[in-house]
Order: C-alpha cells, then sequence, then structure tokens
C-alpha cells in the first residue's frame, strides 16, 4: 500500500507527539519540523507509510539524542496489558466461541498504538474488552484461517505493539491448544520506532513461553520485507501461515504476493478504512 498525502498527518503528529512527550522546548522542536518537513518533501512516494515513517522517526531521534522515547511508557502499558489478562481469559472461557474470541482479543489490542489517535486509557482498553463478544468482524476469514493451522506445521506471527502483545500471546496459546504441533515464530521490531513491540517488550511479556521470539531486523512501523534480516526473510519465505498484526504491517504487506497471509487489524485511519470498503474502528480478518 503506497505513501497516500493523508499520511503526511501521521509524520507530522509523530514530532509533535515525541517532542511534546518528552517537553521539548520550540526552538528544538522546530529544528525538528523543519527538517522532517524538507525530508517528507524529497522522498519517494511509491514507498509505504511504514518506510517512510521510520525515517521521519530517525530524524527525531537523532535530533532528540533518544533511541526509544516511549520507553516509559511502553512499560506501562505493558503492564496494564498484564493486569488486564486474567480478565481477558474468563471473558474468552465464557464466551460461545473461545478461539473467535480469543482473536478478536488479539485486534482490539491493537487499540494501544501511539502512532494513531490519542493515547488509550486502561479504563477504555477495559471497556472495548468486556464489550469483544458484541463486536463483529467486518471482514472475517477467521475460519479460513483457523482451517489452515489446523493443517498446517508453522506459523510466523508478526507483532505490532506494546501491551497489544500480551494478547497476542493469549491468542497464540489457544491456536497452540487447538494445534499442539503448530510451531509458532514471533517477530518483533529489530529497533525501537513508536510502541511497536521488540525484545524489551517479549521478555517482558514472556512470549517465549508461547512462541520462538525473533527480531526482523528492521526500525519500521511494519515488516519492509527488503529491509529485514536474512534470519526473517527465512522465517517468512518458509512459514506455512503468516499472522500480521496491525495497520503498520497491512500497510507495508498489503501488496504482497504471498497468499498465505492474514490481516488482523483495526482500521484507525480513513485511508485504511476507505482501501478495506469498511467504517473506521472497524476489526478484520483479512486473507491476503
Amino acid at each position: 500500500m503506497k505513501f497516500n498525502y493523508e499520511c503526511l498527518n501521521c509524520n507530522i503528529n509523530q514530532v509533535l507527539k515525541t517532542t511534546s512527550l518528552l517537553e521539548i522546548n520550540e526552538n528544538v522542536k522546530e529544528v525538528i519540523v523543519r527538517k522532517v518537513l524538507l525530508y517528507l518533501g524529497q522522498v519517494d512516494y511509491n514507498k509505504s507509510n511504514p518506510e517512510i515513517l521510520k525515517g521521519t522517526y530517525k530524524i527525531i531521534t537523532t535530533e532528540l539524542q533518544v533511541s526509544d522515547p516511549y520507553y516509559s511508557l511502553k512499560i506501562l502499558y505493558n503492564r496494564a496489558a498484564l493486569d488486564l489478562a486474567s480478565r481477558v481469559k474468563e471473558i474468552i472461557e465464557e464466551s460461545n466461541n473461545s478461539l473467535n474470541t480469543a482473536l478478536k482479543m488479539a485486534i482490539v489490542g491493537n487499540l494501544i498504538d501511539f502512532a494513531s489517535g490519542r493515547f488509550v486509557d486502561e479504563n477504555i482498553l477495559q471497556e472495548a474488552i468486556e464489550l469483544v463478544d458484541k463486536k463483529s468482524l467486518k471482514i472475517d476469514h477467521s475460519q479460513e484461517l483457523f482451517l489452515d493451522l489446523n493443517k498446517k506445521k508453522t506459523l510466523l506471527y508478526l507483532g505490532d505493539n506494546c501491551g497489544e502483545i500480551v494478547f497476542d500471546k493469549i491468542f497464540i496459546s489457544y491456536l497452540k491448544k487447538v494445534n499442539p504441533q503448530l510451531e509458532v515464530t514471533y517477530a518483533v521490531r529489530g529497533q525501537a520506532i513508536i510502541n511497536d513491540v521488540t525484545l524489551n517488550d517479549s521478555r517482558m511479556v514472556k512470549m517465549e513461553e508461547v512462541a520462538k521470539v525473533i527480531s526482523n531486523g528492521d526500525g519500521a512501523s511494519g515488516t519492509v520485507l527488503k529491509d529485514t534480516s536474512l534470519e526473517f526473510q527465512s522465517h517468512f519465505a518458509k512459514a506455512d501461515v503468516i499472522i500480521a498484526k496491525g495497520q503498520g504491517n497491512f500497510e507495508s504487506l498489503s501488496e504482497s504476493l504471498n497468499d498465505n497471509i492474514y490481516f488482523l487489524l483495526m482500521a484507525k485511519c480513513d485511508l485504511v478504512a476507505k482501501v478495506l470498503n469498511i467504517e473506521k474502528g472497524s476489526i478484520v480478518c483479512i486473507k491476503s
């Protein structure tokens, strides 16, 4: 999915959000804004927004001399999600279709995204999980996904955001209950970008209990395959099934020729909603 002029707002908003979070003075903010605007005026718009946003974020972190501006906030959101984990499992167990509810929980966890909209507090997240069974998938290829996973041996799961990773772990545990032989590899970003998952997040939530964890070797807010490590590319090529979480992975992989990718996401911007022909805020499970 190529960069769209609407994506300019996401890039500029990252400057404003990050500098406000760290309480940076106006002079430094102006320098960063000018450099980002210059970069956005010259970048190749045939690239996807996650690839372009990586350049924007590099300017921000270089000027601020902070490699992970959201580090402390990510820890807070991971802890908040871990605190909700028991309730999430209760809701899943009490539902009529535990596997489907676990899938929707994983997508609802995608609310935790500092790159779009406002910060989501714990009360909003808790309300969302309580209402998850009343929320339907606007595009629903979940049964095809489950059938594939029952027949296949390997799953590559592309993570997205902090906090959300807790819900991913719960979903993976249910997938492995259905197919104990399923070999799951969970991929995180190779470098910190906004609140995307890294190895630190996977360690904090003990993702290794349900999956092998690898870094994709890159710092884009998605999966820009050509920039990822050879190890990751090997996993990507060999996986029987790929689950790609969030808008960033959708934007960077939606034009992939692979027919084994399932995108799980919430449409959090007008552009993605328009591409999928759904309302903003809808959740989907869509096969590539």
